[in-house]
């Protein structure tokens, strides 16, 4: 079965090679990905506690229109709370594909408006006024990526293996 383009491949790299063919469609076994899921959840959790209070801690570099933004905030906490509760309930694949198709399009959208309004100033803080232009961009970067992911799941989801 050798050719001569990978007769001087070493053997590792030739087992290498047929272990990913075999096992490139494997999914996480559902006991692991119900500890993501619960973990997911805690964190969303004590985020949303963390969002809703920043108002009154006065921080310097928020600015007043935060109170505009705060309501996609929590609409993204809450849509990414019920997913993954929905997800760690029912093991089906289809499930959770269409779930995550609308987590990651609930996660752009709120990408896309933070980087719209934007409720930060980093001008008034020596030496963060970087934040101002690097955080759009990784906000940018950030929606390219949720863009992505749905159209991988879409895809899981219409082209999966039965």
């Amino acid at each position: 079965m050798k050719n001569h383009c990978n007769e001087n491949m070493p053997s590792w790299a030739q087992r290498t090679d047929a272990w990913g063919r075999k096992h490139w469609d494997k999914a996480k076994p559902l006991k692991s990905r119900n500890g993501e899921y619960i973990s997911a959840i805690i964190f969303n959790l004590v985020f949303l506690w963390i969002v809703n209070h920043i108002p009154g801690w006065n921080l310097g570099f928020i600015k007043d229109n935060f109170m505009v933004v705060l309501w996609i905030l929590n609409v993204n906490i809450l849509v990414q709370i019920g997913g993954n509760a929905l997800m760690l309930l029912s093991g089906l694949p289809t499930i959770r594909y269409i779930v995550q198709i609308i987590i990651e399009s609930a996660s752009f959208v709120t990408q896309m408006v933070l980087f719209y309004i934007y409720p930060f100033d980093f001008s008034h803080f020596h030496g963060l006024f970087w934040l101002d232009w690097f955080l759009p961009i990784a906000l940018i970067i950030g929606m390219v990526v949720s863009a992505i992911k749905v159209f991988s799941n879409l895809w899981k989801l219409i082209f999966r293996r039965s």
